[in-house]
């Protein structure tokens, strides 16, 4: 492994990483492994690009070290960013998926069992049937998820980024409520959004940040659009930041004039879900349990809105289009596996829907722990802000 410029984790970090990844190959049976998705690419090491709509994958023998397939143009970036010593990037007007096929080849693997990720985006169908097509001899197994269990349980210095993300997303939170007036247009509450969150460390994120007033805050994933805010009407306001791809979201509400008996006393029967699921958290407690009890606090609370979604999803690295981690694990109907110390979550603890007013809900996001669960993003109030 060869140190970059820019290393936000130990080589030795790295190296447990990879090594943990060809244990997990090992298991599957397969001789090497082609990663493709961004997340996973940047977790095993280092390497980021906002050019992954190019063919890209990094080659993970079991017993040789891994090949970087970039564009040329990227090749920087892997040189700059990542420990991989072995790149061999490819031209604009050239064959990247015949190039792939000569690596694998010079790499001794015709004829061997390869993983791909099958559920990767960004692995095309139409590259999939080239590949396979080219390399008839070789054995190709479906890999998906196996970087992701990786992923699912954060090392310390992962936690840290997610605390410094936290930090930031909080900071365009509290913007966001004191620009929410009414005469200022969504553009404007955004732009203090932004202002706040990037001068507090955040990078650019996996999805835009939600802003959307009166009517459009029923939108449940709706950016600002111009419209001026009005009186006696709801705000909208789901704030993430990121520091070295690791996120952090956060959702709070906010009412503009004087708010509806109704949704005072649903607001605070959400905040109380949020709180009871909380306390409910930590290592050992199935995902499926956390979300059979928002939904029977949901059908007690008479919040005009039955359950429909998951309550919770793994946050961490993201690229767009997602800043969550849901694929890897959400806390939701079904979901068996337990939880353990060192997830991380955005929990949505249900939500209230007053008729003609609309959608209502805070979320934290939050760290399981052996005793319990911490709250990351605890740097903004729990309560209805009225404005």
């Amino acid at each position: 492994m060869k140190k970059p410029i820019y290393l936000h984790f130990t080589l030795e970090e790295y190296q447990q990483r990879l090594d943990a990844l060809r244990s997990r190959m090992e298991h599957k049976g397969v001789d090497a492994m082609l990663v493709t998705t961004p997340e996973n690419l940047y977790y095993l090491t280092g390497y980021q690009t906002l050019g992954y709509y190019w063919f890209q994958t990094l080659i993970v023998p079991m017993d040789r070290e891994p090949v970087f397939i970039t564009r040329r143009i990227e090749d920087d970036a892997v040189q700059q960013m990542s420990w991989v010593e072995d790149s061999r990037p490819y031209e604009d007007f050239t064959d990247w998926i015949a190039q792939t096929r000569d690596v694998l080849v010079s790499l001794g693997l015709d004829g061997k069992r390869i993983g791909l990720e099958n559920d990767s985006w960004f692995l095309t169908s139409r590259d999939y049937i080239r590949l396979t097509a080219m390399m008839t001899e070789a054995r190709f197994e479906d890999c998906s998820g196996l970087v992701e269990q990786g992923r699912m349980i954060k090392s310390p210095q992962e936690i840290e980024y997610m605390r410094q993300a936290a930090r930031a997303a909080a900071a365009g939170m509290k913007a966001g409520i004191e620009a929410a007036v009414v005469g200022a247009t969504e553009n404007e509450v955004a732009a203090e959004v932004h202002h706040a969150q990037i001068l507090a460390g955040s990078e650019y994120t996996g999805l835009p940040i939600f802003v959307a007033s009166g009517p459009r805050s029923d939108i449940t994933h709706a950016t600002w659009y111009r419209r001026r805010l009005e009186d006696n009407e709801s705000m909208l306001l789901e704030i993430s930041a990121c520091i070295n791809r690791y996120h952090a979201a956060i959702f709070r509400p906010v009412y503009l004039g004087d708010p509806p008996a109704a949704l005072v006393r649903g607001v605070e029967t959400v905040i109380d879900i949020l709180q009871d699921a909380k306390s409910h958290i930590k290592a050992g407690v199935r995902a499926r349990d956390v979300y059979e009890l928002v939904d029977k606090r949901v059908d007690e609370g008479d919040l005009g809105y039955t359950l429909d979604r998951r309550v919770g999803y793994s946050i961490g690295i993201a690229f767009a289009p997602d800043w969550g981690e849901g694929e890897i694990i959400s806390m939701w109907k079904g979901e068996d596996r337990p939880l353990q110390a060192g997830m991380t979550f955005h929990l949505l603890a249900g939500a209230t829907k007053v008729p003609g007013v609309g959608m209502f809900i805070c979320t934290d996001t939050i760290l399981v722990t052996e005793e319990g669960c911490e709250t990351l993003t605890d740097g903004v109030e729990r309560k209805l802000y009225v404005k």
